[in-house]
């Protein structure tokens, strides 16, 4: 079953029992980035989020992965209650293994992104510590995790067909002559695996509550790995908001409050940064709000001198400061 109009996931919710026909349910399309369809319902007292994986990603190019890879993101989220009993990550409430579907609780009425705050010019250091709190959490403590689950997460099937493939390998394509550096960077990404990495830790997927508190949202692409993923990859959407927003002074704030606050232990962060950071200009998916040829080269000057080894002698965020 295909939930891909507000008809067929009222449908869908009778056909499994949460409603019945008689409800006034109200179904609303969410954007669920490039790789699901997600579904806000209101029936009654209770509002629920419904996501179905897509095959292909909504993208330009050809990009497609596997749909059961919805399943690491409830098994992930059903692990980390267990692990983190205190964080704020939304309830599973039902899981269909046939037509690749799960259903959540949904954040409180009226929340933001952190990218949407952004967006708007709003820099709450709050958030950026918060960001880094929840983020030294699952790093440090989903040793905590069973060790048959954890050796089910090590399968970087899902993260190699979501990053690897469309960032790492897409761009050697692009960029040849850096072959050898970006195949480095795989090599550690890959094989240097020592907790749960989140691989969309994007302030896309930081729902703000009003208290302030994150509510941490998509975690298809999970699994067991290098924790310096994770740190690049969020490093890299804050550095493309200093370049886009031109507010350097306010975003490199938030981007020394976060790195300071995280309490792992990361190598090499620098190349891959840059790798991020070449990624959302070059890759299958580059971000849509850059578009001034001038600054997009200035990106690429950075990302590849970086992902070559310049500035390894500086502390990460005094190489951050650099650029603007």
């Amino acid at each position: 079953m295909i939930l891909d109009s507000k008809e067929e996931v009222v449908k869908y919710l009778i056909q499994e029992g949460f409603i019945n026909g008689d409800d006034k349910a109200l179904v609303e399309h969410l954007s669920g980035g490039v790789s699901c369809r997600v579904w806000k319902i209101s029936v009654n007292n209770d509002r629920w989020v419904i996501k179905q994986a897509l095959e292909k990603l909504d993208v330009t190019a050809d990009w497609f992965s596997d749909v059961e890879r919805i399943h690491r993101e409830h098994e992930v989220m059903k692990q980390l209650e267990l692990v983190i009993p205190d964080s704020n990550i939304p309830k599973i409430l039902h899981v269909d293994y046939v037509n690749h579907i799960y259903m959540m609780t949904c954040a409180e009425e009226g929340v933001q992104t952190w990218k949407e705050y952004l967006m708007d010019r709003v820099f709450n250091t709050e958030t950026a510590k918060s960001a880094a709190d929840i983020l030294s959490l699952i790093h440090s403590q989903s040793h905590k995790i069973d060790e048959q689950v954890k050796a089910k997460f090590s399968d970087q099937k899902y993260f190699i067909q979501l990053r690897i493939d469309p960032f790492h390998r897409f761009l050697i394509n692009k960029y040849p002559e850096l072959s050898t550096e970006i195949n480095t960077l795989i090599e550690e990404l890959t094989e240097q695996n020592t907790c749960l990495v989140h691989g969309d830790f994007s302030p896309k997927n930081m729902l703000i509550e009003k208290s302030g508190r994150i509510v941490l949202i998509d975690y298809e692409v999970a699994h067991w790995g290098n924790p310096v993923f994770d740190l690049a990859y969020c490093l890299g959407h804050l550095m493309l908001k200093t370049w886009h927003l031109k507010k350097p002074e306010q975003i490199l704030k938030l981007i020394s409050v976060f790195i300071t606050n995280y309490k792992g232990q990361v190598s090499n962060l620098l190349p891959h940064l840059g790798l991020m950071l070449l990624a959302r200009m070059d890759g299958k998916s580059p971000v849509n709000y850059i578009q001034d040829d001038t600054l997009k080269q200035v990106i690429r000057t950075t990302a590849i001198s970086w992902i070559r080894g310049a500035d390894s002698g500086l502390n990460v965020f005094d190489a951050i400061k650099k650029q603007f």
